[in-house]
């Protein structure tokens, strides 16, 4: 017990010194394996740099000839930035491929293949509204200050972006409409400055004179700030309903210049300041279903009707 006590001192001793052994070895071969690369990483180095420069060069290249081509500024920016990505990522292989000789492109593209699906399904509405805002800035199907309809929505065109562009709708709210929905849905567009046609539905009694109820009508869109006089606005009857007779009303207006909704409250409010001074009946266009009232019946009615 004492002499296997006595012999572990010696055994620890012999311990430490392996490992420092062991240590000191795997650090030798490291420093000989860095030097022996230094070679290739600096041949790497160089490469990197060289694609890096050929990156700018591309790029500046790039954004000369584009704006001969008078190119979106935001589109020449972002291909700019697409093809010196690319060629740096090529440089970076490349340089990988130096430095490392067992490395090979074609087993990462191999080994990347399913994360590459996974990623781009992930990414697949982002990447529709990117590929359409590079189609829409390349096409210019409409531009700045166009006023559009898409789908539901109508607006006036603020910015075009590479993911979304911006509207401003009537009432004054921004929408931010994602350019898949714009380069993918049918478009109603109308210029800058173009004229835009307003209609308003009214209907008059049948007592009313019709040619009177027009002539006033026309008289309050002549004399309506935002108006337009060419084309020329008119007053025509649609039908001949129940509660009396439905006119639609025809304006124009220039977007470029007026709110179509303000243009619209004037125009409304003129029509029915003068339309109940000529004593002239106006009635809902969609009357709601109106129940006739029950007549109220007494108590004693009520006794009556149970006597019977």
């Amino acid at each position: 017990m004492f002499f296997q006590n006595a012999n572990t001192p010696t055994k620890v001793i012999e311990s430490a010194s392996q490992v420092t052994n062991v240590a000191y070895s795997s650090v030798d071969n490291l420093v000989k394996s860095v030097i022996a690369q230094l070679p290739l990483i600096a041949a790497g180095i160089v490469v990197l740099f060289f694609f890096w420069l050929l990156a700018r060069i591309i790029k500046g290249a790039f954004l000369a000839a584009s704006n001969r081509a008078k190119l979106d500024y935001r589109l020449r920016i972002l291909v700019s930035r697409l093809i010196g990505v690319m060629v740096f990522v090529v440089g970076i292989f490349t340089a990988l491929t130096i430095i490392v000789p067992s490395f090979r492109f074609g087993d990462l593209i191999a080994g990347l293949g399913f994360t590459s699906f996974i990623v781009g399904f992930a990414t697949k509405d982002i990447l529709n509204n990117l590929l359409s805002g590079v189609l829409i800035l390349w096409k210019e199907p409409f531009k700045i200050g166009d006023y559009i309809f898409v789908k539901d929505r109508q607006g006036k065109v603020e910015y075009i972006g590479v993911r979304a562009t911006t509207l401003r709708m009537d009432d004054g709210e921004v929408i931010l409409m994602p350019n898949g929905d714009m380069y993918s849905n049918p478009l109603t567009i109308r210029g800058a400055g173009a004229e835009r046609r307003m209609m308003l539905k009214i209907s008059i009694g049948y007592e009313a004179e019709i040619e009177q109820a027009k002539a006033n009508i026309l008289k309050v869109l002549r004399e309506t700030e935002g108006v337009v006089n060419e084309p020329q606005p008119n007053v025509y009857v649609t039908d001949l309903a129940a509660q009396g007779v439905d006119l639609s009303i025809y304006f124009w207006i220039k977007t470029d210049e007026n709110n179509p909704m303000a243009v619209f409250d004037r125009v409304a409010t003129g029509i029915k300041k003068v339309l109940v001074e000529s004593n002239i009946e106006l009635y809902p266009t969609n009357p709601g279903v109106v129940q006739e009232a029950k007549p109220e019946v007494t108590l004693e009615e009520e006794k009556r009707k149970d006597e019977f």
